[in-house]
């Protein structure tokens, strides 16, 4: 899923000076969303669209106190501070049972190796 996402938006999060439930959130959602298009559902990267209950899970609501208005109401607070910041942009509004859509702004590239390349699998294998 989002390794590189993740990885960035920690600290993405601490460059914009998150609070702590968008950081939580942000965060949630890098893990959530693919790092690139050769994924197998095909779907776009650094795309978001799960509902306000799976993000509510992230703010620290466990079921069924996630579907509470105070979850939603947190969750709310915490889109918000993520799209003022320009951490995500919201690419559609969630309403009649479809969740809302947000792509996030970070770097989820893999980054260039350096150094020595790895010994094949087997050869590990052998070597132990």
């Amino acid at each position: 899923m989002g390794l590189y996402a993740a990885k960035n938006a920690v600290l993405v999060a601490a460059q914009l000076g998150l609070g702590h439930a968008a950081r939580a959130l942000l965060i949630h959602m890098a893990l959530e969303c693919w790092d690139d298009e050769h994924n197998p559902g095909g779907q776009p990267p650094r795309r978001y669209f799960a509902g306000r209950e799976a993000s509510a899970l992230a703010l620290g609501f466990l079921a069924p106190s996630n579907g509470s208005a105070a979850a939603h109401q947190a969750v709310k607070r915490a889109v918000t501070e993520l799209t003022h910041t320009g951490a995500i942009t919201r690419l559609r509004s969630g309403r009649n049972g479809r969740a809302a859509e947000f792509e996030l702004n970070l770097n989820s590239t893999k980054p260039p190796t350096r150094g020595r390349r790895l010994p094949e699998f087997r050869d590990r294998v052998t070597d132990v």
